[in-house]
């Protein structure tokens, strides 16, 4: 086209500035304008569809990834049919050849796009972003983006973990986030002799009395009798997994007060030395 354009402009010398002014104007639209486009539409896209404002919607935050993917690929392939023109109708044409040369090019990328899709446009989602998950042996973290290759977790150490879509499809998935709280056990040993129910209520009053504690006043369990005293456990609900940890920690520190001011006692394990020369 632009051989053409060259050609078409030496017709005339009269005419040559308003043809080299044509062969730039065909130029811009057929290499600079598909790429420019792109941008524009892409850069808008990203703007205006966050991963912010698409916060617990999965679905549509993959679907922003493939419109990104497909407009630059438009954009490709609009560029290769103005270079190729003839060639590249010829090429084309073989559709077979073609998707046999992406697939064996691009197997892996494939298998992470389509994990992708069915992750995100599964009815019962396994997570969406913002939630807390578990992936096999990865540490927890939260979701912070899906794209068409991987998967992003950000953990507590602000450590950022990529995962293929492909292992996350086949993988075991914890979510602590789905439901509307989040719980966890507290257990303390108490020694033989002490009185259970006023252990376990010492328990109950201290978890329901904690700013953060969510639902009502929880059940006190008998977990375990053990060699040295009896284990006692209780579940520790917050609404925001959050606040968990720091709430089962202060829980533990109060309850231990509690009992140290009610006289009782937690046991633990005594080493005691015996002087030979003593004994003797």
């Amino acid at each position: 086209m632009i051989i053409d354009c060259f050609l078409n402009s030496q017709l005339g010398q009269e005419n040559v500035p308003l043809h080299w002014t044509m062969v730039v104007i065909d130029c811009f639209i057929s290499y600079a304008l598909p790429i420019i486009l792109a941008y524009v539409i892409n850069l808008l896209i990203v703007k205006y569809i966050s991963k912010e404002r698409l916060r617990g919607k999965i679905h549509l935050v993959f679907l922003r990834g493939i419109m990104i993917a497909v407009i630059w690929g438009v954009a490709f392939f609009t560029i290769a049919g103005n270079v190729l023109t003839d060639a590249w109708k010829t090429f084309a044409g073989s559709s077979a050849l073609i998707a046999a040369i992406f697939g064996l090019a691009a197997q892996s990328t494939l298998s992470n796009v389509f994990a992708g899709i069915a992750i995100s446009a599964a009815k019962s989602r396994p997570f969406d972003i913002g939630d807390r998950i578990k992936i096999d042996s990865i540490d927890p973290g939260y979701v912070e983006n899906i794209t068409l290759r991987h998967t992003v977790i950000k953990t507590y150490q602000n450590e950022i973990i990529y995962i293929p879509n492909s292992t996350v499809g086949s993988a075991t998935i914890i979510n602590y986030t789905q439901e509307e709280s989040f719980s966890f056990p507290i257990v303390i040993s108490v020694a033989y002799g002490t009185d259970m129910q006023k252990a376990m209520d010492i328990m109950a009053d201290v978890i329901v009395e904690n700013p953060v504690h969510h639902g009502g006043r929880p059940t006190v369990l008998c977990k375990s009798c053990d060699d040295s005293g009896v284990t006692l456990r209780a579940l520790v609900e917050t609404e925001d997994f959050k606040d968990n940890p720091k709430a089962c920690s202060d829980c533990l520190v109060e309850i231990m007060k509690r009992f140290a001011k009610e006289g009782i006692e937690i046991p633990y394990n005594k080493l005691v030395l015996i002087n030979s020369d003593e004994k003797k």
